[in-house]
């Protein structure tokens, strides 16, 4: 038994240690950022060994599992304040769909976007005939105003945001934060101007590792840049506040998903989704409802909030 209970101590103390790599403020081992986004794993079997460890009365791998949760928990709640304003009654609905490659189903995206009431749809790895015949629905019909020209074929360049109010687009600054397009739009909501950007940066990959980190970041200069006036960063992030570069993105914004993110992907798999990467961020806007919606033919799940323009 004394071998069982060392045995439980040690998985248990390098469980604390994967859990603990949040803090890691770094891309390297490439292998590193794909651990930081698996808390809601670490806390599974931190619970299992929780388990283990009160029928074997190993108290020492008690109490550090007891830590991984914590120190898990903390990676995967949104610590941030909700907007300290009043709202308006000018109502904004903002939803956020990796469409995968375009192949994810027209019908049950429209489905979603009519029972949302959706007024921005932002679309990352969408394509031209799959937003014409998003189009091409009554749901679809309600985007009058669209960013440029995305791809015709299977890529993951295709980044669009579509509008049912008058709209015009803001140049973004070349970078990191321009790759996958990623465009903006001013979107007037009764006649308040709200600017709106698409997010897709590139995957934590080992290719790219330097590229996702340094467009996180651009985003982050970009949107504090544009303080003053309410915004919303709604996409694929490719990352979660498990990741430095993610947390210093959205600081001064306001996650939509509320104190516990609802894990977005990989989304229609054997095993349920395990990493929130997708995001609704706002400044200047306050929630009156989010969620998500599953969506055949995708590995994300659909991201909305229901947003009301604050008073002051």
């Amino acid at each position: 038994m004394r071998v069982v209970r060392a045995l439980l101590t040690v998985v248990a103390v390098a469980l604390l240690l994967l859990a603990a790599t949040p803090w890691i403020d770094r891309i390297e081992p490439s292998w590193l950022p794909a651990v930081q986004a698996l808390g809601r794993l670490w806390i599974v079997l931190a619970v299992v060994g929780i388990v283990l460890s009160l029928l074997t009365r190993a108290w020492l791998a008690l109490g550090a599992n007891a830590v991984v949760i914590a120190v898990a928990l903390v990676t995967i709640l949104n610590v941030s304040n909700r907007p300290a304003c009043d709202a308006g009654e000018s109502r904004l609905s903002v939803m956020t769909f990796n469409a995968f490659y375009g192949e994810a189903d027209v019908a049950q995206l429209a489905a979603a976007v009519q029972r949302h009431d959706v007024d921005v749809l932002v679309l990352a790895e969408a394509t031209e005939p799959m937003i014409a015949a998003l189009s091409a629905t009554e749901a679809g019909s309600r985007f009058t105003h669209r960013t440029g020209q995305t791809v015709e074929g299977r890529d993951t360049e295709g980044t669009a945001i579509l509008s049912r109010y008058r709209a015009t687009r803001v140049e973004v600054p070349a970078g990191e934060a321009d790759t996958f397009q990623q465009p903006a739009l001013s979107v007037d909501v009764a006649g308040t101007p709200i600017l709106v950007r698409a997010v897709h940066p590139k995957p934590p990959i080992e290719q790219w590792l330097e590229d996702w980190r340094a467009g996180l970041l651009e985003l982050g200069e970009w949107q504090r840049a544009n303080r003053g006036r309410p915004l919303v960063m709604a996409g694929d992030f490719n990352a979660s506040s498990a990741h430095a570069a993610f947390r210093d993105a959205k600081r001064g914004m306001y996650d939509t998903a509320g104190p516990w993110p609802t894990a977005t992907r990989p989304q229609n798999r054997a095993h349920p989704p395990f990493a929130d990467i997708d995001h609704v961020l706002v400044r200047g806007l306050t929630v009156q409802g989010n969620g998500t919606e599953d969506i055949k033919g995708s590995d994300h799940r659909a991201v909305w909030a229901d947003l009301r323009v604050c008073t002051r």
